[in-house]
């Protein structure tokens, strides 16, 4: 069994950082106000992870240098530790020897080694390009609301926390007093979604705009008309159930709910943030929200769930299975069994590790399940929504420690990965070359 695997270092390399990070909070300059040692590992848990759960006030909690540490946990979480420091050693001369390249595929969920520190170094210059630009597109609104200081503070606080998809927000309200405003939404949308597709398609859909290469690969393609699909259909699916939601959304208009639908749709797949108090949605809302969370972002990205990719190999394998075809197709490509296999894994693996979860802490906390299930489901897809927050607090703010730790642990599998998780914890055997018969089992 190897004792340090890539999966098994990546996973390391999170805790570790959410140690350094959950340090650094705890000191004395870090903090306005006495916390407690659990609600300070569980924020820079959900900075890491890029999550954006919130057991306390962000803004009235921690400093300034707190904000800015949390700042920095978001952004090293969302690249990745393993990835910052081969940037590192790269930009030091360093040669990156085999392992370290497996580590870092593991790391970039990127397939293969081929081309690998070219595509670091270009992902690394993407990102911090993209962060840049969504700091000056928020600077420009930002000067007309706050001071000069305030202004800089807050656009590049949310230029990060959006690109990283980890809905980490200092405004007192969130994004609530943002309800309607088109310009910082489109903004935030953007950024939320270039981090959500993943380096790899970012990379591809580059080298296609620059007539580098002929075709996007199956890959993007899938990642694109997936994402698209998503959105449309989770936008469309919230706006009819919001639609028929007289009392709650009373006095909304036509717009006002298309505008919503329209953002839950994108935020709720990886984001977190929300221009609404998600307490006024109907539950058959929540349960559309639920779905678009477990799905997730796309591999590679900055988001978390079951990925977007999973989800359509499912789907096409359970359309081709009824269609009669032995083998599902994308793109008049056949998709290998492998995958399928895989796929299939993962959902089942990340179906029982929510149903454990939400089960214990339902016993734990005694409250309404749908509301536990909606805040384990936020953790494990590193979204960050919840359903009850206030005051930039979300449900986990009023659990006991024992559950704020399985929403912690959560957290660190959601980002992991929960397939990279289980290889991480269990030990692998070593593969057998021995056929057996085959079983007849009726199903």
């Amino acid at each position: 069994m190897e004792l340090f695997s890539p999966q098994r270092i990546v996973f390391l390399s999170y805790l570790t950082l959410i140690g350094v990070g959950t340090l650094l909070l705890y000191l004395p300059f870090s903090r306005t106000t006495d916390l407690s040692f659990i609600d300070i590992l569980f924020t820079a848990t959900s900075a890491v992870t890029v999550t954006g759960l919130n057991v306390v006030n962000i803004r009235e909690s921690f400093s300034l240098i707190g904000q800015v540490i949390i700042l920095i946990l978001i952004q090293i979480g969302g690249l990745g530790y393993m990835t910052l420091a081969t940037f590192f050693m790269i930009s030091v001369g360093k040669k990156i020897g085999l392992k370290e390249r497996m580590i870092l595929s593991e790391a970039l969920n990127y397939p293969g080694l081929y081309g690998l520190i070219r595509f670091l170094k270009r992902t690394v210059i993407f990102v911090v390009s993209i962060e840049i630009a969504g700091f000056f597109l928020f600077l420009i609104p930002f000067l007309n609301m706050y001071p000069l200081s305030e202004a800089i503070i807050y656009a590049l606080f949310h230029s990060i926390s959006s690109f990283n998809n980890a809905g980490f927000s200092i405004f007192p309200e969130g994004f609530k007093e943002f309800h309607g405003d088109i310009y910082i939404n489109l903004i935030t949308f953007l950024l939320v979604i270039l981090g959500g597709l993943g380096f790899f398609v970012i990379n591809d859909v580059w080298f296609y705009l620059k007539r580098k290469i002929n075709t996007l690969s199956v890959h993007t393609k899938l990642v694109l008309y997936t994402n698209i699909f998503l959105w449309l259909t989770g936008a469309f699916f919230i706006l009819i159930t919001e639609y028929i939601n007289p009392v709650k959304a009373e006095g909304w208009s036509f717009w006002d709910k298309l505008f919503t639908a329209l953002s839950l749709s994108v935020y709720s797949r990886t984001a977190g943030f929300s221009t609404i108090d998600l307490s006024i949605l109907s539950e058959a809302t929540l349960f559309i929200i639920l779905a678009l969370m477990f799905i997730g972002a796309s591999p590679g990205g900055t988001g978390g769930g079951i990925k977007t990719t999973t989800f359509a190999v499912i789907v096409y394998s359970v359309i081709s299975y009824i269609g009669g075809r032995r083998h599902p197709v994308i793109f008049f490509r056949r998709i290998p069994e492998s995958t399928i296999y895989k796929s299939m894994v993962i959902i089942t693996l990340s179906l029982f590790y929510i149903v454990i979860v939400n089960t214990l802490i339902g016993i734990t906390e005694g409250r309404y399940l749908l509301h536990i299930l909606f805040e384990v489901v936020s953790a494990f897809s590193t979204v960050g929504l919840s359903v009850g927050s206030s005051g930039g607090e979300s449900l986990s703010a009023d659990f006991s420690p024992l559950s704020k730790l399985m929403i912690i642990t959560t957290m660190i599998v959601g980002r992991v990965g929960i397939l990279s998780f289980m290889m991480a914890i269990s030990p692998r055997e070593r593969e057998m070359h021995i056929k057996y018969t085959e079983a007849k089992i009726l199903v």
